[in-house]
């Protein structure tokens, strides 16, 4: 039985200062066929824009697929 697509998102994870936890940014709705270096390259780019204070540590690719039974 073959997964279906639902979903991807992307959630960006923030140095928060001040706080032990990070803060986090999510994005829905992004294409299914995005690849990795398409995937850094635009936390990279987020992170450029974020405040120096807030610079991103990491990126999270969140996929949801169903199977019907």
């Amino acid at each position: 039985m073959e997964p279906i697509f639902e979903g991807k998102k992307l959630e960006l994870h923030y140095n928060n200062v001040g706080e032990e936890r990070p803060r986090r940014q999510t994005l829905n709705n992004m294409k299914k066929d995005a690849k990795n270096e398409e995937i850094v390259q635009f936390g990279q780019l987020m992170g450029q824009l974020a405040p120096q204070e807030e610079a991103i540590n990491s990126v999270m690719v969140i996929e949801k697929s169903r199977f019907d039974i």
